[in-house]
C-alpha cells in the first residue's frame, strides 16, 4: 500500500508540475538544507509567489507533499488522502492558483534518493550546501555521498543555475560536471557572493540576538541581519539566498528586506532565553562531525558572562567513523576553551576521553545516558550568565534538554523541534 500511495502521489506531482510550470529550486547537502531553503524562500518572496518544503519534508513522500500543498500535522494516511485531493483539484480546475516558485529540500539517506526526487520535476536552480561525513552506514564513504548529491547538479538544464558553497572543496568540485551557470558563495576570496564578516549581534530596539553579516557581491557591499541565530556557519543560509536572489535578478534592497523576514527553523543554532538567566544555543535538530565542530566554535565566539557549556548528544549513522569522530569533538572542546563538557549517549565517552587527554579537568566533564537526567543535572548546576550549546543527532532527542532549560517552557511548541505527534510520546 505504501508503494502504491507513493506511486500515485508521484504521478500527480509530476502532472501538476507539467500543468503549472513553476520555477523549481532544489536544495541538497549534508547540512544546512532546511535553513538554506527557508532563507531562499524569504528572499524570493519579495518578488514571487513562493512555496517551500514544510519542516524537513525532503524524501520520497515529502517532496510530492510540497508540490501538492500537503502541510504537516496530519497522520500518514491523512496526508496521502489530502495529497490526492489537492492533486486532482490542481489538475481538474485549470484556474487554480499555483506558486510561481517552488523551493524543494531534497535529502538522501541512501543511494538513489536524489535521482528519485529529481525525476519528479525539472530543476531550474540547484543549491549544494556542502558535503560531509553523513549517513555513512549506507554510503560507506564521503565520496559516495558526493556522487549522490551531484545528481541534483547534473539534473539542471543548460540554461539553469547552480549555487555552490565555495568554501567546501567537494561542493566546489561539482562546478566541473555541469555546463550551467555557476554562482558560488562563502567566505573565501574567490567566491561570487562573499561574507566579509559575520558576528553575533543584539538589536538594541528588540533585544533579539542574531547574526550580522557583511556581504560583497557584484562590486557592492551591504550588511544583513539574520535574526534569531548565531555562529559563523549560520551565515551560509543567507549567502545561498543572496546567490539565488542574484540569479533571479533581485536587487540588494529586496534581498536585505527578505532576510529580515527570515525565520530560522527550530533546532538550528537558535538563540533562546534560558532558565536562571542563562542563554541557550539550541542546535538540537541534528548533528554531524562538521556541524558539531562549527557549533562548538560558535559557542566559543558567543558572548558569555560566565561559563560555556557544550551539551552534546551522539552523532548517529557514522558507522566505523563514529568513535574517531567523537574523539575529535573532545579535542575541539579543549581547543576552543569550553568550560564544561556534557555528553549523552553511547559514544560521548570517546569525546570525554580525548578532552581529558588534552588537558580538560575531570570535574568539568559529565556523562549521562539519557537527556532527561542530563536536564535534571543542568538545572541544578547552571548559573546566571552561563551559555549552553545543546546539540545532537535526532536519535539523541536533545530538544528534551532544551525544553527543560527554557525560560518559558510554554513556548516549546513554537521554538523547538519535534513538538508534535509521536515525538511527544517517546
Amino acid at each position: 500500500m505504501r508503494r502504491l500511495a507513493n506511486h500515485v502521489l508521484r504521478t500527480l506531482a509530476r502532472q501538476v508540475i507539467q500543468r503549472y510550470h513553476p520555477e523549481v529550486i532544489g536544495v541538497t547537502g549534508s547540512y544546512g538544507k532546511t535553513s538554506t531553503k527557508e532563507a531562499i524562500a524569504a528572499v524570493l518572496s519579495s518578488a514571487y509567489v513562493v512555496r517551500q518544503s514544510a519542516r524537513s519534508y525532503n524524501n520520497e513522500f515529502g517532496v510530492p507533499f510540497t508540490i501538492l500543498d500537503v502541510r504537516p500535522g496530519r497522520s500518514g494516511w491523512q496526508s496521502v488522502l489530502r495529497g490526492l485531493w489537492f492533486g486532482l483539484k490542481y489538475l481538474v480546475r485549470a484556474s487554480q492558483p499555483y506558486p510561481t516558485v517552488l523551493v524543494l529540500e531534497m535529502g538522501a539517506d541512501r543511494p538513489g534518493d536524489i535521482k528519485t526526487l529529481t525525476e519528479l520535476t525539472h530543476i531550474n536552480v540547484a543549491v549544494l550546501t556542502g558535503v560531509g561525513p553523513t549517513h555513512l552506514q549506507r554510503f560507506s564513504t564521503v565520496e559516495a555521498v558526493l556522487a549522490e548529491k551531484s545528481l541534483l547538479v547534473t539534473a539542471v538544464g543548460e540554461r539553469g543555475w547552480v549555487a555552490l558553497n565555495g568554501d567546501d572543496p567537494r561542493a566546489r568540485s561539482l562546478s566541473e560536471v555541469t555546463p550551467c551557470r555557476i554562482i558560488s558563495y562563502g567566505f573565501d576570496s574567490g567566491v561570487a557572493v562573499r561574507a566579509v564578516d559575520a558576528a553575533s549581534s543584539r538589536e538594541e530596539s528588540t533585544g533579539e540576538w542574531g547574526l550580522l553579516v557583511k556581504i560583497e557581491f557584484n562590486q557592492q557591499q551591504f550588511t544583513v541581519f539574520v535574526p534569531g541565530v548565531t555562529g559563523r556557519h549560520s551565515a551560509y543560509a543567507a549567502l545561498a539566498a543572496v546567490a539565488v536572489g542574484a540569479a533571479y535578478h533581485l536587487d540588494v534592497v529586496e534581498m536585505v528586506e527578505g532576510l529580515r523576514r527570515y525565520q530560522p527553523p527550530p533546532g538550528r543554532m537558535r538563540v533562546l532565553p534560558g532558565a536562571f538567566s542563562t542563554t541557550l544555543l539550541d542546535d538540537s535538530y541534528n548533528s554531524s562531525p562538521d556541524t558539531c565542530v562549527a557549533a562548538v566554535e560558535a559557542l566559543r565566539e558567543f558572548p558569555a558572562e560566565h561559563r560555556r557549556w557544550a551539551v552534546l548528544g551522539d552523532m548517529a549513522e557514522l558507522g566505523t567513523a563514529a568513535e574517531p569522530a567523537h574523539r575529535a569533538i573532545g579535542q575541539v572542546v579543549v581547543d576552543e576553551q569550553i568550560d564544561e563538557l556534557v555528553v549523552i549517549g553511547q559514544y560521548g565517552q570517546a569525546s570525554v576521553a580525548e578532552a581529558l587527554a588534552q588537558g580538560l579537568h575531570r570535574e568539568h566533564t559529565h556523562t549521562f545516558s539519557k537527556p532527561e537526567e542530563t536536564a535534571e543535572f543542568l538545572r541544578e548546576h547552571v548559573q546566571p550568565g552561563d551559555v549552553l550549546l545543546i546539540k545532537g543527532s535526532q536519535a539523541a532527542r536533545m530538544e528534551k534538554v532544551t525544553k527543560a532549560l527554557l525560560a518559558d517552557p510554554s513556548k516549546a511548541a513554537e521554538l523547538l523541534v519535534r513538538q508534535y505527534g509521536h515525538w511527544l510520546a517517546t
